[in-house]
């Protein structure tokens, strides 16, 4: 169901057998929050805002890999955002 593969660029996560970026798990988690607040069954709060700075930030350090051009191309080695490695590994 769900399996962690080790990549030279930082850990690959599947679920169902499809590949999971960071920035889907933050556009799930604005959705959701968005849906939420807009059935009014949940009002604005410090938990709702919480959500929506965590889905908003994994959208941001993860934001190459909704071009994809720019797609696998950072390193997932820091909390931050996603940098391109010194050294890019060499083509499949």
């Amino acid at each position: 169901m769900l399996r962690v593969e080790r990549h030279l660029l930082g850990p690959r996560w599947y679920l169902l057998g499809q590949r999971v970026h960071e920035y889907q798990l933050g556009l799930a988690i604005l959705a959701a929050n968005g849906v939420l607040l807009a059935s009014e069954l949940v009002g604005v709060s410090r938990a709702t805002e919480a959500s929506a700075l965590l889905g908003g930030w994994l959208v941001v350090k993860d934001w190459r890999d909704l071009f994809p051009g720019k797609r696998d191309t950072a390193a997932h080695r820091r909390i931050g955002i996603h940098r391109p490695p010194a050294d890019p590994p060499e083509p499949r």
